[in-house]
């Protein structure tokens, strides 16, 4: 409920906004004068005011003045006996919010109440969810308050003040390791030079190493002139390897090197080129089973494995969820020019109970469609689809059940393609044996399912 003042010299409407708005749980505040509104404010601070235009002494317009002028954020609805356009115009732009005539329509006043005290919460809860990320917390745009991420806060901390420390961050997909990343390296004395990243997982291996290292002209074709490297555009930075367990290992023999020396030579180069940067790197991938399937050297992930930390899983911080899915409506808000009040109590239900497979990247893509197509003033159930990605294997082999939500073909299609690629170590040929297919076929699905 809501703390409402009514600023008006009428006996009687102040006593009929009392009696409207009391049984409703509204905390109603009465005074007759715009200069008792003003002695009011500083000691209290309502919610919504109500100020009638004409007034002895300071009229309405007056009193709307002095709140710009001490910078007062509160919604106020200006009430006018006059059918003066000019004058409701001028009083909404010293800030009223809206106005009403009288006599007046009792509905349209609840309203009114309604509307803007919704309004007025969301925003003060967007407000303390924005203060608390930037000034307690001040990690960019990681968001949450539960355990397991003040367990990360304290991490990022501890690493960002040793700027030379290499890091490597685990994590499920979705889970924000590239803002942890981020985060490191501007909280860091770093954090005024460049942050420079890479997914090993989209560049085929001659095309990673021309864009880390760089190349000399005439190193390959079409190599007309020199270009250099994004490690050589990291230097006094910070560089971050995204899914490095997808690096082939021919690459992280010059990877190994870079962290031992702080050199490297371009592409088709002799030259040997300093670097001082901070190595940051993340894996999806369980880094531990590919040394053991020997697709990743063990020298470099214990030179990458100084300080690690395990991101966790949306599952595991259910708390966080609806902080986060706030955080997204108002963005997509901004985004879409919409101006959707918050999300309904069953569809939070809905948002808590669900195992977010995807994690935040999930929620944040479920959030965005939501706003997308949601024609109300409130999110609801019925534009949000909720649908478990993973499937259980039975007890009968080869067989694969759909849970309840059912399961995204697309999605399941995709994944099969990316784990043979990874259990081939990218031979597309035998990829398309692992799934039965020609590699014609293959080719094409990878082209279908935009695979690189």
């Amino acid at each position: 409920m809501a703390s409402i003042l009514i600023i008006d010299d009428d006996k009687f409407i102040r006593k009929t906004f009392l009696d409207l708005l009391a049984p409703k749980g509204h905390d109603v505040f009465t005074l007759e004068t715009a200069e008792a509104g003003l002695a009011f404010l500083g000691t209290e601070e309502p919610d919504l005011i109500f100020l009638d235009l004409k007034l002895p002494g300071m009229d309405g317009l007056g009193f709307l003045e002095k709140l710009r002028l001490k910078k007062y954020d509160i919604p106020v609805v200006v009430i006018t006996g006059y059918a003066n356009v000019d004058t409701s115009v001028q009083a909404m732009k010293l800030g009223a919010k809206d106005y009403i005539r009288k006599p007046f329509n009792i509905e349209e006043i609840l309203l009114i109440v309604d509307k803007i005290v919704q309004e007025k919460q969301r925003d003060d809860q967007l407000a303390y969810f924005q203060k608390q990320k930037d000034t307690i917390l001040g990690y960019g745009d990681i968001i949450g308050n539960s355990e397991p991420m003040q367990n990360i806060y304290r991490f990022i901390d501890q690493v960002a003040a040793s700027p030379k420390t290499t890091v490597l961050i685990r994590g499920e997909t979705g889970t924000g390791k590239e803002l942890v990343a981020r985060a490191i390296h501007y909280k860091s004395e770093r954090g005024n030079k460049p942050f420079i990243e890479v997914n090993c997982s989209a560049f085929q291996e001659t095309l990673l190493e021309a864009e880390l290292f760089g190349y000399e002209a005439g190193a390959f074709t079409n190599a007309t002139q020199r270009k250099k490297g994004l490690l050589e555009l990291a230097h006094n930075g910070s560089f971050f390897l995204d899914e490095i367990g997808d690096m082939a290992p021919g690459l992280q023999a010059k990877i190994l090197k870079v962290l031992e020396k702080q050199t490297f030579r371009r592409v088709g180069g002799t030259k040997e080129i300093m670097v001082d940067t901070r190595i940051i790197s993340a894996s999806s991938r369980d880094i531990d089973k590919c040394i053991k399937a020997g697709t990743f050297r063990e020298d470099l992930y214990y030179r990458l494995n100084v300080a690690t930390v395990e991101l966790p899983p949306l599952r595991e911080r259910k708390e966080d969820v609806l902080i986060l899915a706030e955080h997204f409506l108002k963005s997509y808000n901004a985004e879409f020019k919409k101006n959707i009040l918050g999300i309904s109590d069953t569809l939070k239900d809905r948002l808590i109970k669900h195992s977010w497979p995807g994690n935040v990247r999930e929620l944040k893509n479920t959030l965005e469609r939501a706003v997308l197509f949601e024609q109300g003033k409130m999110l609801h159930g019925e534009t949000i689809t909720l649908a478990e990605r993973s499937i259980k294997k039975e007890d009968e082999p080869g067989k694969i059940s759909i849970g309840d939500q059912g399961v995204s073909l697309y999605d399941l299609e995709r994944s099969l393609i990316i784990q043979a690629l990874h259990k081939a170590n990218y031979n597309q040929t035998k990829a398309a044996r692992l799934l039965g297919l020609t590699r014609e076929t293959l080719k094409y699905r990878l082209k279908k399912f935009k695979i690189k």
